[in-house]
């Protein structure tokens, strides 16, 4: 199946696949993106304002891409707001066209667990050797691709068999956490209509789950974008941009950023993120 869409402003898919969200796009030679969402394989072009997607599906896959990519959400309006913030007028310049993503929570879970004290590239690799070992395979332009691991196949797997994966320490944290998803005694499905609070509260009850990837799994696929997850980068940005360049500690920013941005929180760290990931030299020798 094939959805062309033009007039796509502001998007840019290089930003939103390469933006920390979501670990499992990859740039072909061709110039396109390939990824899987649930049960397809998406391949998305774009020139300019003109946004070609491909799908393993048979067309019944076309409504969750919309929701996926956040195609019905005004970001003319959202770019425009997070403008009236001064100091964020390079971030969101620079930025402009970021989506955050819909993605599926249980999924994200898993991914931002494997996240924490890692770097990108071993992330990708852990989770693609991951579904590789325990997802089911899709064929697509006669190449096979899988999904992400159930929760029920991964709670059956043993410690030994999920570290070959190379996800280190973690193979404790995502087993416990398979096992409490799979079991049902946490239904992170049944979070979406729930405050942001009481939805942190039961995230953190999940092993290897803190308040950075509770926010995470929020914003990325429970769209409660008054979460703002605070990593290096963002830490580094707010203290550079907010403090002098004083170290803050991260309940201090965390409430600062909150009461700063309010409804568009979410929104305005990820426009930092990418903003502080790809310019940190630049932005560290402003005063």
């Amino acid at each position: 199946m094939r959805i062309v869409l033009k007039e796509v402003h502001p998007f840019d898919f290089k930003k939103i696949a390469d933006g920390g969200q979501a670990f499992r796009w990859n740039l072909q030679d061709n110039g396109t993106y390939v990824g899987v969402v649930g049960n397809y394989v998406l391949e998305v072009s774009q020139q300019g304002q003109e946004l070609v997607i491909d799908s393993s599906g048979d067309g019944e896959e076309a409504p969750l891409i919309m929701e996926y990519l956040d195609l019905n959400r005004n970001y003319n309006e959202i770019e425009k707001m997070l403008l009236e913030y001064e100091e964020l007028v390079p971030a969101v310049t620079f930025s402009s066209g970021y989506r955050i993503l819909f993605q599926d929570p249980w999924e994200t879970t898993i991914s931002f667990i494997i996240s924490a004290n890692n770097h990108i590239r071993n992330i990708k690799n852990t989770i693609e050797n991951m579904c590789r070992s325990y997802g089911k395979p899709i064929n697509y332009k006669g190449k096979t691709f899988y999904t992400f691991p159930s929760p029920d196949a991964l709670a059956s797997v043993s410690e030994d068999e999920l570290i070959l994966t190379k996800c280190g320490y973690r193979a404790k944290y995502i087993i416990e956490t398979a096992k409490i998803i799979a079991d049902g005694k946490v239904d992170i499905y049944n979070f979406y209509d729930k405050p942001a609070g009481e939805i942190r509260e039961k995230l953190v009850t999940l092993p290897g789950v803190g308040r950075k990837v509770a926010d995470c799994i929020m914003l990325y696929s429970m769209r409660k974008f008054d979460a703002f997850p605070i990593d290096v980068w963002i830490q580094r940005i707010l203290q550079h941009m907010y403090f002098g360049g004083q170290k803050i500690s991260l309940t201090k920013l965390q409430k600062f950023a909150e009461d700063r941005f309010g409804e568009l929180a979410g929104f305005a760290q990820q426009y930092l993120y990418y903003y502080s990931r790809n310019c940190w030299q630049e932005i560290a020798k402003e005063k």
